[in-house]
């Protein structure tokens, strides 16, 4: 099966790695090829202003260092066209990052791997959305391509535990199983044993892309705060005002009414900081345009003792 790959972050590096491991050790006779790589232009990233190649160009440059790679920065008719010279059976997705035009779609089939149970959280932030909510389980699912945001018909679903894990670690998850998903997929296709399952629309949800006011907290709630530090975990991350972020939150406890901010309690490698329900234990923080640093050695450098207030 000639396959086009399509996706921009790591979790879809992480999909596709896992998808081809999935292809290498599965002894039914499925044979992927992969003819071509279609991602993100490389963007200007850091501090320092260093141009970076997406993670999947990276990952495939050094899997497949022959394949073409397409980085347009919109889907034009040029790219259209390099694309279907390639004879594609099939074209997988996943957080590609642009809306893909009929035109694109037509070349062959189009799967989506989305980290939600569609129609639940169509859009650009599931992850976040679910971290935030606080589900059971968190799921994926493998959609049939169609016009419009993640309404195509199901294909497949899976399913992870919430284990209370941060952004980063429930994405790597969400890729392996998703890529186990997109694996029986292909199979099921290639015996047409598979009937597509058409999405309720009346029962759709929908997220917005993350910005960086996102991750704006106010110490009011223990408990939002630290879902809202595990679901923006990386970036934009959470911070008040001031513009001090937390960094490292170990955890929080809901009872209890405190000051917004106050120094509750300095432990030997942690500080319990209130809020007015619940505190946070909070390992490292990060001032406004400096590094990283233990949060004991930022109130020391402050001059900040327990029952004062660290905002």
């Amino acid at each position: 099966m000639r396959i086009l790959l399509a996706g921009t972050p790591a979790f879809a590096k992480i999909a596709f790695e896992n998808l081809l491991h999935c292809a290498h050790t599965d002894t039914e006779s499925l044979t992927l090829e992969i003819i071509g790589l279609l991602t993100q232009p490389d963007r200007i990233f850091g501090r320092k202003k260093e141009l970076k190649a997406p993670e999947t160009k990276e990952f495939m440059c050094s899997l497949f260092p022959n394949i073409p790679i397409f980085q347009p920065q919109r889907i034009d008719t040029h790219t259209i066209e390099s694309i279907k010279a390639l004879r594609p059976d099939m074209i997988l997705v996943v957080a590609f990052g642009q809306i893909l035009p009929q035109a694109f779609l037509d070349i062959a089939p189009c799967l989506n791997l989305h980290a939600s149970i569609l129609p639940n959280l169509r859009g650009a932030s599931p992850i976040q959305e679910m971290i935030l909510a606080q589900p059971k389980f968190f799921g994926v699912s493998v959609m049939q391509m169609e016009l419009g945001l993640d309404c195509g018909a199901i294909l497949g679903v899976g399913y992870v535990e919430n284990c209370g894990e941060n952004l980063y670690t429930l994405s790597t998850r969400l890729a392996q199983r998703g890529a186990q998903v997109l694996w029986g997929v292909l199979k099921r296709l290639r015996t047409h044993s598979l009937v597509p399952l058409e999405q309720n629309n009346a029962d759709s949800s929908y997220c917005t892309k993350i910005t960086r006011q996102d991750g704006l907290i106010t110490l009011k709630n223990a408990q939002e705060v630290y879902y809202k530090y595990l679901a923006y975990y990386g970036w934009p991350s959470v911070f008040v005002e001031s513009g001090l972020k937390f960094t490292h939150i170990v955890g929080f406890e809901a009872q209890g009414f405190y000051k917004e901010g106050e120094i509750i309690k300095i432990l030997a490698h942690s500080a319990l900081i209130g809020c007015k329900q619940g505190y946070l234990e909070i390992v490292s923080v990060q001032p406004p345009n400096k590094k990283e640093m233990p949060i004991n050695a930022y109130l020391a450098g402050a001059r900040l003792q327990e029952g004062v207030c660290l905002l």
